[in-house]
């Protein structure tokens, strides 16, 4: 989810997250970890008048976090590609407000075990998310239930994980950042406020 003009959350730092969903400090932007390493996950959105009823029965994380979108709503998907689709609020259009984001997982670690995944080859998707939204004040993240391994994994770097990064980072130059946000993990769902180019 991310408005055209977002920075990346977590872009020049290695901030520790939920496992879930890392959302940037203009909370514009948030990007959601899949085990899937690449092509489809089953995702629904449900945009609900006021706030829904919390059920993480049968979910393995649910994570809650504000973000503040247009009524057009945030833009979700690969901004690499072409495959962006835009998730439409209520609300006046283009009035920006903050929003509440539910957003559950299932299926992360045994997707993390398959790989890619492509539907249309015949793949079977062996990972779900579910995405709640309504409008509601701006409040801190709250965390329902955190039980996956590719959650645990990003909740819980350790310090060889960090060493090592460090090491082929400091022989690594990386190039100049584009104008354009550029997202280039295919692990991440994006969502992003605004209308594609």
């Amino acid at each position: 989810m991310f408005d055209t003009d977002a920075e990346e959350p977590g872009t020049g730092e290695r901030a520790e997250g939920n496992g879930l969903v890392r959302v940037n400090g203009e909370s514009t932007y948030a990007r959601v970890l899949t085990g899937t390493s690449y092509g489809d996950v089953g995702l629904v959105f449900a945009v609900a008048a006021a706030e829904p009823p919390l059920d993480c029965e049968g979910w393995d994380e649910v994570v809650e976090v504000s973000l503040y979108f247009p009524a057009e709503g945030p833009l979700v998907g690969d901004p690499l590609s072409s495959d962006l689709d835009e998730v439409p609020l209520h609300g006046d259009p283009g009035e920006h407000q903050w929003w509440r984001f539910r957003i559950h997982a299932r299926g992360r670690d045994a997707a993390a075990e398959v790989g890619d995944v492509h539907a249309d080859e015949g793949d079977a998707v062996v990972e779900e998310h579910l995405v709640q939204i309504w409008a509601a004040p701006w409040k801190e993240e709250t965390r329902h239930r955190l039980t996956d391994q590719v959650g645990h994994r990003d909740r819980t770097p350790g310090a060889d994980e960090h060493a090592e990064t460090d090491t082929a980072e400091a022989g690594h130059t990386v190039p100049p950042v584009p104008d354009r946000h550029l997202h280039l993990a295919p692990q991440h769902t994006q969502l992003q406020a605004g209308a594609p180019d």
